[in-house]
């Protein structure tokens, strides 16, 4: 694996623009000033028809600037279906990145909630080849669906629906991993989720996609603290197996 990145960044902070966040944008930025970041992506959830990404980008462009600190605004939003549709408004004026996100399991006929997906597998009606080739599938298409992309929490949804990314097999990751950099993709390791693992950050270092650290944090006291994630990037950075 090529070196770990630095953790002087988050790549994935939410604020109250997010219904389930807590602290302020202001908040979120003076956290990352007292923690010594060189970089914070101020990311809130959107949907295809949310209206609030201009008063979000006007807010973060009205931020007063602090020196040495790089402030990005960005988007997360959940891929739908296999064809890599993304639940993301037509137009995005000043946003810096896009965050793809697995929040549910994106099938061939749309997105379905964790529950229905566990027991879509428990009674057989869908096979784990089948599940973990659609979750790859999706998020390969998704790549391509927006300007300087992020995956955001990849594979959280796999220990959701009762499987874990060792059921991803190598060429399917490989792949993956490959069109991520053909995108010019970020690939984050995630504090609050403790993913992707150590294996899927090596295929993706491999490939030369970026690694990028991020808390995904929604209160401004976890803002640039790593724990979880140092621990990932430790194991992926030692001997593979």
């Amino acid at each position: 694996m090529t070196a770990a990145p630095p953790f002087d960044v988050d790549y994935h902070v939410h604020s109250v623009f997010s219904d389930d966040a807590h602290s302020t944008l202001a908040e979120n930025v003076r956290a990352a000033r007292e923690r010594g970041l060189r970089t914070v992506c101020l990311a809130e959830h959107v949907r295809r028809d949310s209206g609030q990404v201009p008063r979000f980008t006007a807010a973060v462009a009205a931020l007063p600037p602090v020196p040495g600190l790089r402030v990005l605004a960005g988007v997360e939003a959940k891929i739908l279906d296999t064809s890599g549709r993304l639940d993301l408004p037509a137009a995005l004026p000043g946003i810096d990145l896009v965050l793809i996100a697995d929040h549910q399991f994106p099938g061939p006929a749309g997105p379905r909630g964790p529950g229905e997906m566990r027991d879509a597998l428990g009674r057989g009606e869908v096979s784990v080849t089948e599940a973990v080739g659609w979750l790859a599938e999706a998020t390969a298409a998704a790549l391509g669906q927006a300007e300087r992309v992020s995956l955001a929490h990849l594979f959280s949804i796999l220990p959701k629906v009762g499987l874990t990314e060792r059921a991803m097999p190598d060429r399917v990751l490989g792949h993956l991993a490959r069109r991520a950099r053909a995108a010019g993709a970020l690939v984050e390791v995630n504090e609050k989720w403790g993913c992707p693992s150590a294996r899927s950050l090596r295929a993706f270092a491999d490939a030369g996609v970026r690694v990028v650290a991020s808390t995904d944090s929604h209160h401004c006291s976890s803002v640039g603290v790593y724990r979880r994630a140092r621990r990932i990037l430790g194991r992926a950075a030692g001997a593979r197996g």
